[in-house]
Order: structure tokens, then C-alpha cells, then sequence
């Protein structure tokens, strides 16, 4: 897989208008182009205070001095550059479906990754493998370099099981206060990953979960005796793996508990103000960019 697979001309032409959405003040590194909590020296007036003795004189507003007898400085917005980090599940579940969820999920966090630095950021990629994560480059902050990115991001392989919590949370620079952390996951795992969200949550950054899965799993049209392998199970004999007589009471069971699935993660991340949402492999990335990025309000 090379960086054409992952983003191609048509979608670059869709980024270009687009940006990702930083809802609150954050820190950063100086040098970019996002409002930061601090006043700071951008040419973007922010507010006035009064004088204080060792302020800089020339911040005073002196026509405010001349209608009000009385010293104010002028304050402007700090800008910083953020660091938005981009957690991918590799387990093995996730190399799973037509086209494969991992495609899927390469392609979203080569979308975040261009939104990133195209906004003057940061951008890191994980790869969740095992209990570890894993970089896949160095922190990507211009064009040339994100190219280089996306081509180790399109190498990066999918195989055995991923605890999510555990991986998330042994993050090398997982950051405080500055960017955006994304999870992107089927997030069918026995793992809890919800902890891995409020880990980032205690780290004061902002969280967006995607999930992607296969239209397979949302709606499998299945029937009959059947031999029904776990995708991460290590042998025929797994205690994960099940031989089903399958009908349509049990079609009816499991369109019930995918739909309690959704609706618990969906309960779990509006409690916490986390952005989500979930698209299926075979959709239009730029679809998913239209319909789900903008309306979660993801990107703007």
C-alpha cells in the first residue's frame, strides 16, 4: 500500500476548505495559528487590562489614555501550534472485512494527519499492538514530511490481539493539553477501551472515537449450520471459535445486542463530551468526510 491508496487527488482538492475542529483553548508549541488560553503577541486584538508597573510601554493604548486619564495595555491572542496524536487498533479483528477495516482506518488517520499539519499542527501516528504503541514516525509538522509519513503509515500491518487500554496508555508522548487524541477501532474487544478515553480525558485532551466496521458485522446475513471463526483465535480448537446453528431468532438476538453496542458507546462518550462516530468500510471516504467527520463536528 503506498500514500496514493491512503489519499488521492480528489480528496486533497475536499481538505483543502476544511480544518480540524479545536473546541476549547488549549497549549501548545508557539508558532502556529491556533488560539491558545494565554495572551500572547498574534495581530489579533483579545482585550484590555490596566498598567502595571514593568509592563512593556508599548502595549499601553495611549488614545484610551487620552479619553480616560488612565493607563490600559492592549492584549492580543497567543498562538500555538497543537499536536494531535492518532491511536490505530492493529489487532487482528481490524484486517477483517471487504475492504478491510484497517484500509479504512489508515485512510482516516492519513485524512486527520493532512487536516493536522495543513493547519500549521502536529500530527503523530500510533499503531496499537499487544499491550504497546507503537510510533510510526516522528511527529509530522510540514507537507514534505507528511508525505514521508503516509508512506510508513501505509505500511503499518494488522495481527494478533490489541489491549487497548494498556496500549494507549504506555503512549510514549501522550501530551497534556494540547491537540486532539483520536481512537480509531471496530472496537469489538473484550479490552477496556473506555478507560483508555478517560486515561486521555485525566491528560486534558480532547477525544474523538471512530469506529469502523465491516457492513458484515452490522448486518450479517448469515444462515444455517455454520463454523464461525474468531479472527484473532490462534487455532481451529479456540474457545473463541463457534459452531452455530444459525436462524432467525438468532439474527434477531444479534441485531439487538449490535444495536445496545452502539447505543452504549454512543451513552458513554456524550457523558463525556468525547466526539464519535462510526462508518463502514465500503462508504466513500469522502462520504465519511460530508456525513459523519463534519456533522460529529470532528472537522469544520
Amino acid at each position: 500500500m503506498d500514500k496514493r491508496n491512503l489519499l488521492d487527488d480528489e480528496m486533497i482538492a475536499l481538505l483543502e476548505s476544511r480544518d480540524l475542529n479545536i473546541r476549547s483553548l488549549m497549549d501548545g508549541m508557539f508558532g502556529g495559528k491556533r488560539r491558545s488560553a494565554y495572551y500572547g503577541t498574534s495581530m489579533e486584538f483579545a482585550d484590555f487590562r490596566e498598567y502595571a508597573p514593568g509592563d512593556d510601554i508599548r502595549r499601553i493604548d495611549w488614545n484610551l489614555y487620552g479619553r480616560l486619564d488612565k493607563l490600559y495595555l492592549k492584549l492580543f491572542t497567543d498562538e500555538r501550534r497543537q499536536h494531535h496524536r492518532i491511536y490505530i487498533d492493529c489487532s487482528a479483528s481490524m484486517a477483517w472485512g471487504k475492504p478491510e477495516k484497517h484500509l479504512t482506518a489508515l485512510r482516516l488517520a492519513a485524512l486527520i494527519g493532512y487536516l493536522a499539519v495543513s493547519g500549521m499542527d502536529k500530527v503523530s501516528w500510533y499503531a496499537l499492538e499487544g499491550n504497546g504503541c507503537l510510533s510510526v514516525t516522528d511527529a509530522v509538522s510540514s507537507r514534505d514530511a507528511l508525505f514521508t509519513g503516509l508512506e510508513r503509515l501505509g505500511e503499518v500491518q494488522c495481527g494478533g490481539e490489541t489491549d487497548i487500554e494498556a496500549s494507549v496508555a504506555s503512549s510514549p508522548l501522550p501530551g497534556y493539553h494540547d491537540g486532539i487524541s483520536f481512537i480509531i477501532s471496530d472496537l469489538l474487544t473484550d479490552s477496556d477501551w473506555k478507560s483508555a478515553v478517560d486515561w486521555l480525558l485525566y491528560k486534558k485532551q480532547e477525544v474523538c472515537v471512530i469506529q469502523v466496521l465491516s457492513r458484515d458485522e452490522m448486518a450479517p446475513a448469515l444462515s444455517g449450520k455454520l463454523h464461525l471463526m474468531d479472527s484473532e483465535a490462534e487455532t481451529e480448537d479456540d474457545s473463541r471459535n463457534r459452531r452455530m446453528n444459525i436462524g432467525r431468532q438468532r439474527m434477531l438476538a444479534y441485531a439487538a445486542a449490535y444495536e445496545w453496542l452502539e447505543n452504549d458507546i454512543k451513552s458513554f462518550c456524550n457523558k463525556r463530551q468525547v466526539r464519535f462516530f462510526s462508518v463502514p468500510t465500503d462508504e466513500k471516504l469522502s462520504r465519511m468526510l460530508f456525513d459523519k467527520a463534519i456533522r460529529s463536528e470532528m472537522i469544520q
